[in-house]
């Protein structure tokens, strides 16, 4: 069976030998502004920047970091809304990395009852609609 493409090596694409490590240096200065633009906006984003930091090889490996960024998550977490935590699968994922299967849970409660306590949730709970189950 044949191909309707053909596929190169990517040696063969790269071009002079220069470009590759000027695109990477591009590419990496475009991620770092980036970041420090996103990181401005909310704490969900600085959330999202630790979970990047995680993810690293190695970056946990230094004597006190995990207790460092285990600080500092939890605070970003108390500052940021709850349910939007446990909403983001990436940062549901870090939590239950950091805090363990109880931390998450304690999170999802505090999530729940940080909506029940809206005014028009609580109003709705009292709907017939509501009560007999249906959406």
């Amino acid at each position: 069976m044949g191909d309707e493409r053909q596929y190169f090596p990517s040696a063969a694409k790269s071009g002079p030998q220069g470009l590759p490590d000027e695109r990477q240096a591009r590419e990496v200065k475009q991620s770092a502004d980036f970041w420090a633009m996103a990181v401005r906006e909310s704490p969900l984003n600085r959330l999202r920047y630790y979970d990047a930091l995680i993810a690293r090889p190695g970056f946990l490996d230094e004597p006190g970091q995990r207790e460092k960024i285990k600080n500092r998550v939890g605070e970003l977490i108390r500052e940021s809304d709850a349910a939007a935590v446990v909403g983001d699968p990436n940062l549901a994922s870090m939590v239950r990395f950091l805090f363990g299967a109880k931390g998450y849970e304690r999170l999802k409660d505090r999530a729940k009852t940080a909506q029940l306590q809206q005014p028009d949730v609580v109003a709705n709970m009292a709907s017939p609609v509501h009560q007999r189950g249906e959406r």
